[in-house]
């Protein structure tokens, strides 16, 4: 892979995976006029109660939020993998290793994830909570922004698998 295009490989791995990560922790997948809902907490306020605490749990009720987390987690997890082995493949110049196949492959893995994450997520909100883009139209609740950002991660996982496989082809 020339270093203009390992470069650019790499600044877009970075940026899928700051959206991922972002999107992932971030309690505004869902919002409401007075509470926010993510993956891992609601909020009411500056209140948040979080999956982890003793007392609430979040997830018990609704599988499709239990999926969601599986799956942004394995797309995060992917997505940080592939960042590990680019930025080592950079680092050491490894002439006969052909590491960008690899490395598209992850991050097609990471795309499916967080996309059918995304997907998951959006149609039960919409079906269940009336979830729309905005509140008009008797929407009751809307999409957040992590929402947004986790959808511009996945699409960000295929623009850089894209990058990194068509470098591999252009390798050989």
């Amino acid at each position: 892979m020339n270093s203009c295009a390992a470069i650019s490989g790499l600044i877009m791995l970075v940026v899928t995976n700051l959206a991922a990560i972002v999107s992932f922790a971030t309690p505004y997948w869902r919002e409401q006029t007075s509470s926010t809902e993510g993956l891992w907490a609601i909020c009411h306020g500056t209140q948040c109660q979080w999956v982890f605490d003793n007392n609430k749990d979040l997830a018990e009720s609704n599988d499709y939020i239990i999926a969601t987390q599986g799956l942004m987690s394995v797309g995060l997890t992917v997505c940080l993998i592939a960042l590990l082995v680019s930025t080592l493949a950079l680092c050491c110049q490894c002439n006969s290793c052909n590491y960008t196949g690899f490395v598209a492959g992850l991050m097609i893995t990471a795309f499916l994830s967080i996309g059918i994450a995304v997907a998951v997520y959006g149609i039960k909100s919409s079906k269940e909570k009336k979830a729309g883009i905005s509140f008009d139209n008797g929407h009751d609740f809307r999409f957040g922004w992590s929402f947004w950002v986790g959808a511009g991660a996945a699409i960000m996982a295929l623009l850089t698998s894209l990058l990194y496989g068509c470098s591999s082809k252009k390798d050989d």
